[in-house]
């Protein structure tokens, strides 16, 4: 029946279930909340709610972004909600809060929505000419908002790349220590490969002087926080570094259509 349901919303039957199989369930997470009947519950009703965010999304690339969103969702529930920091089991009102956040932002059909802002995401995207090495590189996870584990948020990070003609603009985030760091990063597009040209890592504020000063590493190897351009992003992703505050609209505008960026050079 759901395979059959799966094939009329054209998403494949790769699209994560919309509630646990408790006769199959393996994973750990899996069978706790198999075995409660809050948290099955729980589970049950974010399942509807996910079937109707994809029922009401007719668009295929956001129908693909939203499976990636809960395939996403589900793997970080299943490795971050398992034990809490002294190693024992998170409590079952924990996890049924985070299922019943989850609930919450599948149901939410506002401009905050999922939908919506894939919406004003293409929107964005399209005064730019894209191209292969466009695209969004997200992960997620649950962090402990305390060292003391009282509570977890669901957290994404990564890295958005956005392409016009042959310059590529890229901004990224992560997360360590409770703390956000940003990055940016300029490259050039030479036929199939996408050159790094300008990387920088200023935390003020500013957004690395607004490409003026010496703030950016000119011709940088790649690192970890910016590794090489790479094409087969996700073309739409509004889970890590969405929605754009004003100052990285703004940013990308200007790194994307100014003669030369950064002034740097």
């Amino acid at each position: 029946m759901i395979a059959g349901l799966l094939a009329i919303l054209g998403v494949g039957l790769a699209t994560p279930s919309w509630a646990i199989d408790c006769t199959k369930a393996s994973d750990p997470i899996d069978k706790r909340i198999c075995g409660n009947a809050g948290l099955k519950a729980a589970d049950a009703a974010m399942g509807q709610a996910y079937a109707a965010l994809l029922k009401s999304a007719s668009d295929p690339e956001i129908r693909s972004m939203l499976v990636n969103s809960q395939r996403r969702w589900i793997a970080a529930r299943n490795e971050g909600l398992k034990t809490g920091s002294d190693g024992s089991a998170i409590p079952a009102g924990k996890l049924r809060q985070a299922i019943t956040d989850r609930t919450a932002q599948l149901s939410d059909q506002s401009e905050k929505g999922l939908v919506m802002q894939a919406q004003a995401q293409r929107r964005f995207l399209a005064k730019y000419t894209g191209g292969a090495f466009a695209g969004f590189d997200t992960s997620c996870e649950f962090i402990p908002n305390d060292r003391e584990g009282s509570s977890y948020s669901y957290q994404c990070s990564g890295a958005m790349h956005v392409q016009n003609k042959t310059r590529l603009c890229s901004a990224s985030t992560e997360w360590a220590s409770w703390s956000l760091y940003e990055y940016h990063a300029v490259s050039t597009i030479e036929g199939d490969n996408a050159k790094p040209a300008a990387l920088c890592d200023d935390q003020s504020g500013d957004i690395c002087g607004g490409g003026k000063d010496v703030t950016w590493t000119l011709n940088p190897d790649a690192d970890q926080h910016f590794p090489s351009p790479k094409t087969n992003f996700a073309k739409l992703d509004v889970e890590g570094i969405w929605p754009l505050e004003t100052t990285d609209a703004a940013w990308f505008d200007q790194c994307l259509t100014s003669p030369i960026y950064p002034t740097a050079q």
